[in-house]
C-alpha cells in the first residue's frame, strides 16, 4: 500500500466509524508503522483539512459536529479505477444487444460508483475516456447467446466449426468449459468429444450451433489452466518450449514494459539491448508477436522457431524482389 492508497484507506475507515479508532487497529489496517500512521494522520488533517480528532487512550474520529468531509477529486487506485471503466466499457460495447436489459442495471451501479469518485463534478466524465479496438471481429449475437448459456446451464452442444488453420468444415460435440474473451475476440474452451480433447474455438467461426441433451462435463480450473494456458498466448497447450528474443536498445524502451507471460524473465545487456526469454506451446502465436517488431529483434533460440521465421521472412521479401 503506497502512500496514496494509504491516506484513502484511513479517511474511509475513519468516515465509517461512529467511535474512536485504536491506533493499533489502524495500523493493522493499514499494514504501517505507528511513525507512518502519525504521518499519514498529519497529511490528512493538515494539508486535506480533515476533522480528525485524537483521544487519549480511545483513539482516532472524526468531528462529525463540524459538518460531513470527503476528499477532493478521484480517489481510485489506479487498478480499481481500470477495473471499472473497463466493465463500464465491456457492457456498453463488447456485444452490442446481448443481455442489454439484464446489464443494463449493473452498468448503472459501476456508473454511479464512478460518479461518486469525484466530489462535486457529476457525472464521471467517461467520454473523455476511450478504449480502442483492434482486429475485432463481429460474432452474431444469437451465437454468442447460445455458448455463454451452454457454458453457464452446464449444455452439452453441436456447431459446424469452420477452422481456419486446416480451412476445413467440421462438426463438433463439445462440453462447454468457459467463455474466454482475448484480444478483442470471443473464445469458447471446451471438451471436444470426438477428439476427447480440450480445445478452443473462434466463436465467429461456429455455425447451426444446438444444445444438446445431457450434462456437459465439468473439467478443473486446474486442468485448463494448465493445458490451454500454461504456454505462450491463448491457443497454447504446456508450454514445451522457451524462446529467447535479444531486443536493439530502441525497442527495449517499449518490450521492457511489457508481459508477454507470467513466467518471463528478461535483463537489460550492458550495450543496451534487452534479452528476454518466455515459455511458448505452439509457434504460431509467438512468430506474430516477434514478426511485428521487424528488425528490432533478434531470436537465439530455439531452432525450430528460428527455422519458421527465417521460412516467413524469406517468403516475405520474395513478394518484394524486382520483377
Amino acid at each position: 500500500m503506497d502512500s496514496h492508497e494509504r491516506l484513502h484507506a484511513l479517511h474511509r475507515t475513519l468516515a465509517a466509524r461512529r467511535h474512536p479508532v485504536s491506533t493499533q487497529q489502524l495500523m493493522d489496517e493499514l499494514d504501517c508503522s505507528r511513525s507512518t500512521l502519525h504521518r499519514t494522520v498529519v497529511r490528512l488533517r493538515d494539508t486535506f483539512g480533515a476533522p480528525i480528532i485524537n483521544a487519549t487512550g480511545r483513539g482516532y474520529f472524526y468531528d462529525r459536529s463540524a459538518g460531513s468531509f470527503e476528499l477532493p477529486g478521484l480517489w481510485f487506485r489506479a487498478d480499481e479505477l481500470e477495473a471499472l471503466l473497463v466493465m463500464d466499457d465491456l457492457l456498453e460495447t463488447v456485444q452490442p444487444g446481448v443481455l442489454h436489459t439484464q446489464f443494463g442495471p449493473l452498468r448503472n451501479k459501476f456508473r454511479q460508483l464512478l460518479d461518486d469518485a469525484i466530489q462535486g463534478r457529476e457525472p464521471f466524465p467517461t467520454h473523455r475516456i476511450r478504449f480502442l479496438r483492434s482486429h475485432a471481429r463481429q460474432v452474431p449475437t444469437p451465437n454468442l447467446t447460445a455458448v455463454a448459456s451452454a457454458v453457464v446451464e452446464r449444455r452439452r452442444l453441436a456447431f459446424r466449426y469452420a477452422g481456419r488453420v486446416a480451412g476445413e468444415t467440421t462438426h463438433r460435440h463439445v462440453a462447454p468449459q468457459r467463455l474466454v474473451y482475448y484480444r478483442d475476440q470471443w473464445y469458447l474452451d471446451a471438451c471436444d468429444e470426438g477428439k476427447n480433447a480440450l480445445r478452443t474455438f473462434s466463436i465467429d467461426r461456429m455455425s447451426n450451433i444446438k444444445a444438446l441433451d445431457g450434462t456437459a462435463r465439468d473439467v478443473a480450473d486446474e486442468e485448463l489452466d494448465a493445458l490451454l494456458t500454461a504456454g505462450y498466448g491463448l491457443f497454447a497447450g504446456p508450454a514445451k518450449h522457451k524462446a529467447r528474443l535479444v531486443f536493439t536498445p530502441e525497442r527495449a524502451r517499449w518490450v521492457a514494459d511489457e508481459s508477454w507471460h507470467p513466467d518471463q524473465t528478461a535483463r537489460f545487456l550492458p550495450n543496451g539491448r534487452y534479452d528476454q526469454t518466455e515459455p511458448y506451446a505452439a509457434e504460431r502465436e509467438q512468430v506474430g508477436e516477434i514478426l511485428r517488431h521487424g528488425p528490432d529483434v533478434e531470436v537465439l533460440g530455439p531452432e525450430s522457431l528460428i527455422e519458421v521465421l527465417r521460412d516467413r521472412l524469406k517468403r516475405a521479401a520474395r513478394k518484394y524482389e524486382p520483377q
